[in-house]
């Protein structure tokens, strides 16, 4: 089977975090003895390469080139903030990716669309003149955004004209059903985890400090500020924790001033460019992880929480917040713990309860870690996916 995918984001080299769930899953599905071909948009690296078995081609969307902007590292979520240079560049965004879907993609068995909006009217093209069937798969985003710029109308003609458009998580399905999106197109599969690559390993811990770790793009909707706050209220009853935050965004700057004003410094640090490898040694080498994601002042937020199977396959307990995708991946006070967004103090009681009760925060840790694996491999997805293909 030959199958076309068009995504906003993708890797340009082993190791990149750049769209890396996304080539995660179709590199699963190129295992199995499938051509699968990628169109992206340049980001600023190579435009014409092949990795781990599959082809990849970047797209002009603005000329110069050089001044693209809308595509960056940042996201086009955040990138097109910028101003209304880099607004004008979605547009051509569209008109790009829809001309060089058709060009591209045109000998396709099916596609594969990641991010209906704003890559779906090309897969849309290739059904109506090359009756090319198109399956997408929404992340969420999309649809808090589609109801911000009032482009819901278009959402739901690239979703019902889909042969099945795939959500990842029970929250994304509630969000596409509440903005009217038909019932009857939608399903649920949520993205995985390399659990052969993210595993518990053997690794040399402080036994004296108390690990804590969060990874994520520093942007609003992750939420470390509240982590961050909830670390000086469980320094209060524990003086001897550390919290480790792996990542680089936007927001970087204000999160350093605020680790400042709270005169945490000793208790908190910074950790980026980062290769994989070191990131499996950090999973090892921490004692809890926490995501407290919130929804942002544009109404997003966490579609799934990849990185919370990445700890749970790792063999760490976790701590979420309730909302978006995150309940799939956490029952309460089974495989992990939930706790209300923004909550400075239920954050920071759930915390402590970890710390202190050693018993329970194994078993937290060996539930997850048999729930990852049974329900969010890659493999398994995979599989999942091939079958919704088969069946188009």
């Amino acid at each position: 089977m030959k199958i076309g995918v068009i995504t906003s984001v993708y890797p340009e080299f082993k190791g990149d975090p750049h769209g890396i769930f996304v080539h995660r899953l179709m590199r699963e599905i190129s295992k199995r003895g499938h051509e699968v071909h990628i169109l992206a948009p340049f980001s600023g690296g190579k435009t014409d390469y092949i990795i781990d078995g599959v082809i990849v081609e970047k797209f002009n969307y603005f000329y110069p080139r050089k001044f693209q902007r809308l595509s960056g590292r940042s996201g086009m979520i955040d990138n097109v903030k910028e101003g209304i240079f880099v607004k004008f560049q979605f547009l051509t965004f569209i008109l790009f990716n829809a001309i060089n879907s058709c060009r591209k993609l045109h000998d396709m068995d099916i596609i594969h669309v990641q991010w209906p909006i704003p890559n779906g009217l090309g897969a849309l093209f290739l059904k109506t003149f090359y009756k090319i069937p198109y399956v997408n798969t929404i992340f969420g985003e999309e649809v808090y955004l589609s109801k911000r710029y009032h482009t819901i109308p278009i959402l739901k003609l690239l979703v019902n004209k889909s042969s099945k458009t795939i959500t990842i998580s029970t929250g994304s399905l509630k969000a596409c059903l509440e903005s009217g999106l038909k019932k009857e197109k939608l399903g649920i599969m949520p993205f995985g985890v390399d659990t052969n690559f993210f595993r518990p390993i053997n690794v040399q811990k402080d036994k004296e400090i108390f690990q804590i770790l969060s990874i994520g793009y520093f942007i609003e909707r992750k939420g470390f500020e509240y982590l961050i706050k909830a670390v000086k209220e469980v320094l209060k009853e524990y003086d001897n924790i550390k919290l480790n935050l792996v990542g680089s965004g936007p927001l970087e700057s204000q999160i350093k001033k605020l680790i400042e004003e709270l005169e945490l410094d000793k208790y908190v640090q910074i950790t980026s460019n980062i290769s994989d490898e070191e990131l499996l040694g950090i999973y090892n080498s921490s004692d809890l992880f926490v995501l407290p994601s919130i929804v942002d002042s544009q109404g997003n937020t966490e579609g799934l929480g990849v990185v919370l199977l990445e700890a749970m396959a790792c063999g760490l307990p976790v701590i979420g917040s309730n909302i978006g995708g995150i309940p799939d991946i956490i029952q309460d006070h089974n495989t992990g713990l939930l706790v209300p967004p923004k909550d400075i103090l239920e954050l920071s009681k759930s915390i402590k309860c970890v710390i202190k009760d050693k018993k329970f925060r194994k078993k937290l840790a060996i539930n997850g870690y048999k729930m990852v694996k049974v329900k969010f491999s890659w493999e398994k997805i995979a599989e999942g996916y091939l079958k919704i293909y088969k069946r188009v």
